[in-house]
């Protein structure tokens, strides 16, 4: 003690010379930070985090007016981003699931920062339910609790976990340098504040259960829950109590603490919970830092009812201009989704959220590229499984299917992938070839003709052909996949009839994983300008009265909807695009300059709905794929999700979601997100389903994107403006 005493006088000695020798140089280096005399280089300054979870006491208004006015949490809002509009992730056994009061699969997905078809636990033994395929699964991947990463990082950093559930801290929390199962809410409290005080723990997580069990007990989730009400005012008089101690902390001008308070799950006005509705689901979160200079209440809004694209389906639309046997009730030849109109144009924008293969992986090592759109001249792939994207036109592309190993849709946030093409300076022409005949054969032998004697006499053959440049674009969230400036023009060279695109399109369902959630595909007459890619790539649910609704030719909505608004008898997805105007040659001729002449007309012609199918095993083993019939008990599965279009985040922020805190709490510590890749390095993808990595062509790097918090890069520097 006296030793103590000794250094404390020693210190304050140290730090009066110290005021007094620096009282004209005030900031000297921008290294020095001080307040009142106080100095210390920036290094020293260090981060931390409180993150406190209320356990089921949901959101949305139902938290928001619970809290008290005046209380600790309402005057942290004006310095924190916060969302009280949020979504649990959807549940590996959707509603079969039964909760107990842990409700494991919530708590393993907020503190693992994966959805649970990823991390794969199912109950309360937090064990991940691994299904190992060695014919094609790269290797069974694990998902641990958020200190692994930290562990990882640093050490030696101190972390403390307290929380109520025994095996969640034995099984998820275990990373923590201290672990402690507390018995009440009250001794969690206290245990908090005691190591706030005493320790220094850079990251501690705490978990009350006061506001689930009032819940539960007292009524459900409702206004008219009085003990619920007074369960979360008590919550928000502890979170102010340890606030408080964050303060009263003797560095504490030295230390930036993130303060982070979350709910994992909601539940029913009848006191259920565990289950996949929008009131089961809602949670709220707010992260709150002393020198956050830009509050956001983020709420972009949810997507209701998106339908899960099964591995086994597959869908077609009838586009050919053959009469066959299985078209006989197509009343039209079509061929409308071809591009083979001289100096035209077309858009193609598919939007789409991934879910994970049965490894619980998004990345696969063995499973290749495939089409998913398929026209005959023209195709969108998505290469190896669901990473960078690209569209082919007449055998051409822009070259940036993969760039760098970039990962684009491996991970369950929304994205769009958009390819525009231009074909221009067109023309029809006939080009002359001079044929030999089979009079004599290639070495100059008389061969008197062909088997039956006929002799062909050298001749001039007319080929009908058609050149141009073509012009093809990809992006990806809105964001051209090439550098600025860079011009993809192609020569295009091609015999005529390959321009007529005689086939179905097609929509693959064969990428093998479980499930992955199409929300829609468009068709346009017409090449988007960059500007517009960014628009359309951050609106859904199109309609007429939109500027550029004239020019869609084929658009599908893969919503529930009702009366048959998007799907028809859980088989047909129906064509927004009633008719279009299709093209027809009215006559041809050839001119005095021996080139083509054609004469064109427009006539309105119904669209058709893309035709779902389903794939099953016939008796002799071989897979087969037939219609969907609702009476049958195929009933499709459709999901809500937070709308995460990336141009969508940029202006509303992020709502609130199981994965979030995890990445937030990494990112203000300054660890690395963790990252998988396949078994060959080839490509590589965020291993948190909050945050993805995607290349950009500009910068040439591969960027994070999802971020919760923003730039608060300023805010960190608020000791160089404080006097």
């Amino acid at each position: 003690m006296k030793t103590q005493q000794i250094w404390k006088c020693g210190f304050l000695v140290v730090m009066v010379l110290g005021s007094i020798l620096t009282a004209c140089t005030k900031y000297d280096t921008p290294m020095e930070v001080e307040e009142e005399g106080k100095t210390a280089s920036r290094a020293s300054i260090e981060k931390y985090v409180l993150w406190i979870n209320l356990d089921g006491a949901g959101g949305g208004d139902l938290a928001k007016n619970a809290f008290p006015e005046n209380g600790t949490i309402k005057g942290m809002l004006p310095h924190s981003r916060y969302s009280w509009n949020g979504m649990e992730a959807e549940h590996v056994e959707g509603e079969n699931y039964t909760s107990t009061a842990e409700n494991a699969i919530a708590s393993a997905s907020m503190l693992t920062g994966n959805i649970p078809l990823r991390h794969g636990m199912s109950d309360n033994t937090y064990q991940s339910e691994q299904v190992f395929d060695p014919d094609f699964d790269e290797s069974l991947k694990a998902y641990p609790g958020f200190f692994q990463y930290i562990t990882d990082y640093n050490k030696s950093m101190k972390t403390l976990a307290i929380t109520p559930w025994k095996t969640l801290n034995d099984k998820l929390l275990d990373e923590a340098s201290v672990t402690i199962t507390s018995t009440s809410d009250e001794e969690t409290l206290s245990k908090a504040l005691q190591n706030i005080d005493e320790e220094n723990n850079r990251v501690i997580y705490l978990s009350f259960r006061s506001v689930l069990d009032a819940a539960v007990s007292g009524g459900g989730w409702n206004t008219g829950n009085t003990a619920y009400v007074e369960a979360m005012s008590k919550m928000d008089d502890y979170i102010g109590q340890l606030l408080d101690a964050v303060r009263a902390r003797p560095n504490y001008y030295y230390e930036d603490w993130l303060v982070v308070v979350t709910s994992n799950h909601g539940g029913t006005a009848n006191g259920t919970y565990g289950g996949m509705s929008l009131e089961e689901r809602n949670m709220f979160g707010v992260f709150y830092y002393d020198h956050f200079t830009q509050s956001k209440e983020m709420n972009p809004g949810v997507i209701e009812d998106v339908l899960c694209f099964d591995q086994s389906f597959y869908g077609t639309v009838i586009d050919s201009i053959t009469r066959t046997p299985d078209l006989k009730d197509i009343a039209t030849m079509r061929q409308i989704y071809s591009p083979d109109s001289l100096d035209g144009g077309m858009t193609v924008e598919f939007i789409m959220a991934a879910r994970p293969s049965n490894s619980h992986s998004y990345v696969p090592w063995n499973q290749d590229g495939i089409n998913i759109l398929k026209k005959g001249n023209w195709y969108v792939k998505l290469d190896h499984t669901y990473t960078s994207g690209a569209a082919s036109f007449f055998g051409q592309s822009d070259g940036t299917m993969s760039q760098n190993g970039a990962a684009n849709f491996l991970n369950p946030m929304v994205h769009t992938l958009t390819s525009t093409m231009r074909l221009y300076n067109s023309e029809a022409y006939i080009e002359k070839k001079e044929e030999a005949g089979n009079e004599y054969d290639q070495n100059g032998n008389y061969v008197g003709g062909d088997q039956w004697g006929n002799i062909t006499p050298p001749y001039t053959k007319s080929i009908f052909k058609r050149r141009g440049k073509l012009a093809l674009y990809n992006y990806y969230d809105g964001i051209k996949k090439t550098p600025s400036g860079t011009i993809i023009e192609k020569e295009v060279d091609w015999e005529k009839q390959y321009f007529t695109d005689n086939t179905n399109l097609e929509i693959n369902g064969g990428m093998r994983n479980s499930c992955r959630y199409i929300l829609e595909i468009r068709i346009w007459n017409k090449e988007f300008a960059p500007e517009e890619v960014v628009n359309y790539s951050n609106k859904l649910k199109l309609t007429s009265s939109d500027p550029n609704y004239q020019h869609l030719i084929g658009y599908w909505q893969f919503y529930k909807g009702d009366n048959g608004l998007y799907i028809q008898d859980d088989s047909i997805v129906v064509n927004q695009i009633k008719t279009v105007k299709k093209r027809f040659v009215k006559n041809r001729s050839i001119g005095e300059d021996g080139k083509e002449v054609v004469e064109y007309e427009y006539r309105d012609i119904p669209t058709e709905g893309i035709r779902l199918r389903k794939k099953i095993v016939g008796a002799d083993g071989k897979s087969y794929y037939t219609n969907i019939k609702k009476e049958e008990g195929d009933i499709l599965r459709y999901m809500t999700m937070p709308n995460t279009l990336y141009q969508t985040m940029l202006t509303d922020g992020r709502m609130m979601e199981s994965v979030l805190p995890v990445p937030a709490v990494l990112e203000w510590m300054g660890v690395s997100f963790p990252t998988e890749t396949t078994r060959d390095q080839k490509f590589k993808t965020s291993k948190l389903d909050g945050v993805a990595s995607s290349y950009e062509a500009e910068s040439k790097k591969v960027v994070w994107r999802g971020m919760f918090l923003g730039d608060y890069t300023k805010d960190l520097e608020w000791r160089d403006y404080d006097k």
